[in-house]
């Protein structure tokens, strides 16, 4: 069942949440590219309960999730605490769920988890914006 988003962050809107989330863009790192982003967990309105990190392919050049040879998602906090996950490189993938960052409860504290997902779409953009509740025409 669709969850309904009310904010998207990608390349033609790089920012949301009031700025406590953005895209840093696409900058070379070794003989790799690095697309980074910033998140700001405190700084997010109470009503964001998740935030799901994604990738999309670039579906105009029929490229998919296999092409991806050094695909990870480093995360990590001021408390110096770090996750790493490696997407799954799936050659009928052309979008795809990487993590979740959700609100939970623990001893009456609101703190953020963290899950690895690796769900994807083979139509892209448009099965993951509609899974994310975000009308496609």
């Amino acid at each position: 069942m669709p969850v309904a988003t009310t904010h998207f962050v990608f390349y033609n809107q790089p920012s949301a949440a009031e700025g406590a989330a953005r895209l840093l863009g696409k900058q070379p790192d070794g003989p790799h590219i690095v697309e980074r982003a910033a998140l700001h967990l405190v700084a997010l309105p109470a009503h964001v309960q998740r935030v799901t990190v994604a990738i999309n392919m670039d579906v105009d050049t029929g490229v998919t999730c296999g092409a991806l040879t050094h695909a990870t998602l480093y995360m990590d906090c001021v408390t110096r605490a770090a996750w790493t996950f490696q997407p799954p490189a799936d050659p009928d993938v052309r979008a795809m769920a990487i993590a979740e960052l959700y609100r939970h409860t623990a001893n009456g504290q609101q703190v953020w988890k963290l899950r690895a997902i690796g769900q994807g779409w083979a139509d892209g953009l448009d099965g993951l914006a509609r899974a994310h509740g975000v009308n496609v025409t």
